[in-house]
């Protein structure tokens, strides 16, 4: 950074104007430098932590972490976490299927933040490189609320049903069918939560009635 002053002011008022502002690994103590890390947690390459502790007393540095989210304000730990936030913020703002399409098409594993929220089951179950596998989770993270025989995920990916519902088994610890009620399930929630009655969630993810839903929501 050739100009630290004009950088701290470039981005505490596109931060203050509402903006999201974002560092990967050292890129922290430029935040801290523009004051956007006082009374906000953190986070650093590990080897960095100490000192972005001593330089920003006013910032709580987390460790054992990939990424930390606070108030539109968002460090990384070491370079390759800079993948998982970035998949992060592509999730926020495009869902978690976009992100895990996105996570397979650099053949990494789209992880989960210890210091976060549950991942979406889109991307929980993603931690794989079965690419026949990746398709059927394609086809059915788009459409899980239709219903999707398996006959037909098995020829999109390319292998037969029993070699899908074994790969698919073994790459996520589901079946194609428990991967889609997960789907739905997850989705149905979120639409209980803003005061959806059950009936209403249930038909709105592909079930007839409320019935399988309350199954699916009882089950441990």
């Amino acid at each position: 950074i050739r100009d630290s002053g004009a950088t701290a002011r470039i981005l505490t008022r596109h931060h203050a104007r509402g903006g999201q502002v974002a560092s990967v690994c050292a890129g922290a103590f430029a935040l801290g430098h523009a004051g956007l890390l006082d009374g906000r947690r953190c986070t650093t390459h590990h080897e960095l932590q100490d000192d972005l502790a001593r330089r920003h007393r006013r910032a709580t540095v987390v460790r054992d972490v990939l990424y930390v989210t606070d108030d539109r304000v968002i460090t990384s730990a070491g370079i390759a976490s800079g993948i998982d936030l970035a998949l992060h913020l592509l999730a926020a703002r495009h869902g978690p299927g976009a992100a895990a399409r996105t996570a397979r098409a650099m053949v990494v594993y789209a992880r989960r933040n210890g210091d976060e929220p549950q991942a979406s089951a889109m991307l929980r179950h993603r931690a794989h490189l079965s690419d026949a596998v990746h398709r059927a989770q394609d086809l059915i993270d788009t459409g899980y609320t239709r219903p999707l025989p398996l006959a037909g995920l098995a020829a999109a990916s390319g292998v037969s049903e029993r070699t899908l519902t074994r790969r698919f088994t073994a790459a996520t610890g589901l079946t194609p069918l428990r991967y889609q009620q997960e789907l739905r399930l997850e989705r149905a929630e979120h639409l209980i939560g803003q005061g959806a009655t059950h009936e209403a969630a249930a038909r709105a993810v592909g079930f007839t009635d409320a019935r399988m839903l309350r199954r699916l929501r009882s089950r441990p």
